[in-house]
């Protein structure tokens, strides 16, 4: 780190070289990743010295072992093919544990008030998800999709920045929510183009058996760890693996109350999510201050150690190049500190006891999600009579997590037959198909079938109707303009309730909170998760709570590669 380097020889000497993990040597020249294009070409006698770079010698063994190593390493540390590690330490103290979602948040968001505690205690970066194929080939839509070797990839790049922020870094077991929604498998360059169109479609909104899990997972996690401090996302923007991270956090605070409340709980803004999430904040805080629950905001200056940051920010070099995130963290750290050249992160303490919300009323798109709510509690005390319901997916919608949230239509109609009509284009996301009384057809061709479509549900009165499309909520951009879209169907579809939603994960995710808050619904459902109010405290109440709905052995996708 810079501040590290600018000590006296001897100091830089007790610097233990390390290779990014990204950097590969083939024959005499250095590539990143599985680019053609060199970064370096090394001559003959420096060889030797490169391979000798094992990130335990130091700087002055690899000196006495290959003279003059300490002007090339440092050139090579300038051209970031390596990094310079201070001596591996044990620090005694209290113990700060910081929860993120991927393996970069952390560095993104706290980076700045992580070097700050540099030496003051013990820290530790504690991942949720593991597993992924993402690297930033697959927006240039290259075909770098193998899961373990990326995986591999990530977890080193973070350990190395964790040794940067002076932490350690631990990681659980999930899969990245592009690959719960598609399965490693089944990606191609074709998907790959599907994600870099219409990313959001691959990152649903979490369901309430994952939060549980991961609130178990969480819990006996940090029995083990018995942190002295707990710093948490707060989920800012439409990422589900943020969400979801926030939310299972608080449904742990919530479920062992006793076993934290000693423990100071901080949460953080999302770095660079919270760049697009303009109010989200607020909303968040003030969704908090109706349960009881006080975040009170505060800011602390990073200048000092700001460059440091990106430097160990730059070490995510297979997500993001420094030039594409540096402008974004160095824009958001700016307008914390106030003036041109100060830089500061924010968070948020929390005051009273721990709550968790409903999930639709932290999320961005809490007033659409309101109304479908509105909607949807209207029905559902007729849903059992119900003998036909039809879900229209338009070119926009989206199909969700299929094999999922089918089930979900047929336990919230299980007397009717549903229909899903959907248009070719989103055939990819339902390969499963329909199931007993789902059918499940897709519409190929231009306007025609959609014509013909409206016009045979015309004249099925009293038929529930679910829309699917991107502009169902008729917010952000153009929003007079979607409402009128709805009105518009509405008209089309006559004498019967119209519910509108972004995607079918979405009505399944208000459908499952409908029937949470329900007695009457809870009782004929078949999978439910509880309400957070009714969790006890321990480890074992976590447990329980997630084996009450969704089996012994949880989710297939938490462990979803060998």
């Amino acid at each position: 780190m810079e501040h590290q380097l600018n000590m006296s020889a001897a100091g830089i000497k007790a610097q233990i070289p390390q290779i990014r993990p990204h950097i590969q040597r083939r024959g005499r020249k250095v590539f990143f990743l599985v680019s053609r294009r060199p970064l370096l070409e090394l001559s003959l006698e420096e060889i030797p010295l490169y391979d000798g770079i094992d990130g335990r010698r130091t700087l002055s063994e690899l000196e006495e072992m290959h003279p003059g190593a300490c002007n090339r390493i440092v050139r090579w540390r300038e051209a970031a093919l390596i990094e310079l590690l201070p001596p591996i330490a044990s620090p005694s103290g209290p113990h700060l544990v910081v929860i993120e979602p991927h393996m970069d948040d952390a560095a993104l968001s706290v980076g700045g008030r992580l070097l700050h505690r540099w030496g003051r205690g013990r820290t530790t970066i504690l991942s949720v998800v593991r597993w992924s194929n993402f690297t930033s080939y697959m927006n240039l839509k290259r075909s770098f999709l193998n899961v373990n070797e990326i995986t591999d990839l990530r977890q080193k790049e973070s350990a190395l920045a964790a040794r940067l922020l002076g932490a350690e870094h631990r990681c659980l077991d999930w899969s990245d929510a592009p690959i719960r929604f598609c399965p490693p498998e089944r990606w191609s360059l074709a998907t790959v183009e599907s994600f870099n169109t219409y990313p959001q479609d691959f990152v649903l909104a979490p369901n309430r058996r994952d939060v549980s899990l991961l609130a178990e997972q969480l819990l006996q996690t940090l029995e083990l760890l018995t942190p002295n401090e707990l710093w948490i996302p707060m989920g800012l923007g439409d990422h589900a693996d943020h969400a979801m991270t926030r939310n299972a956090c608080l449904m742990m605070l919530a479920a062992a109350r006793d076993r934290f409340s000693g423990v100071p709980i901080i949460m953080y803004e999302d770095v660079p999510h919270v760049v697009d999430a303009v109010g989200h904040a607020e909303q968040i805080c003030a969704t908090f201050a109706e349960c009881g629950t006080c975040l009170v905001r505060d800011t602390e200056d990073v200048t000092d150690v700001f460059e440091d940051k990106l430097r160990a920010i730059s070490v995510y070099a297979s997500q993001f190049k420094l030039s594409y995130m540096e402008p974004k963290v160095r824009g958001v750290a700016e307008r914390e500190g106030g003036a041109v050249g100060r830089f500061a992160e924010a968070y948020y303490r929390l005051q009273g006891n721990p709550c968790l919300p409903p999930a639709s009323r932290l999320s961005r798109d809490c007033s659409g999600l309101t109304a479908l709510h509105t909607s949807l509690r209207a029905l559902l005390p007729e849903a059992a009579r119900c003998r036909r319901v039809a879900v229209i997916a338009l070119p926009s919608g989206h199909l969700g997590r299929w094999k999922v949230d089918r089930e979900s239509l047929i336990t919230a109609f299980p007397n009717a037959d549903v229909h899903v009509r959907a248009p070719e284009n989103i055939a990819w996301q339902a390969p499963e198909g329909g199931k007993n009384s789902l059918k499940l057809q897709f519409l190929h061709g231009g306007w025609g079938p959609w014509v013909g479509l409206l016009f045979r549900e015309l004249f099925r009165f009293r038929t529930p109707t679910l829309v699917l499309w991107r502009g169902a909520y008729g917010s952000g951009r153009k929003r007079k303009h979607k409402r009128a879209i709805n009105l518009l169907i509405k008209l089309l579809l006559p004498f019967r309730q119209v519910l509108f939603a972004r995607t079918l994960n979405d009505f399944s995710f208000i459908l499952d909170e409908e029937l949470a808050r329900s007695p009457i619904m809870r009782s004929a459902s078949l999978d439910l998760a509880p309400r957070p109010d009714k969790l006890t405290t321990g480890v074992s109440s976590v447990r329980s709570t997630v084996r009450n709905h969704c089996g012994s052995d949880g989710p297939s996708h938490v462990r979803t590669h060998p």
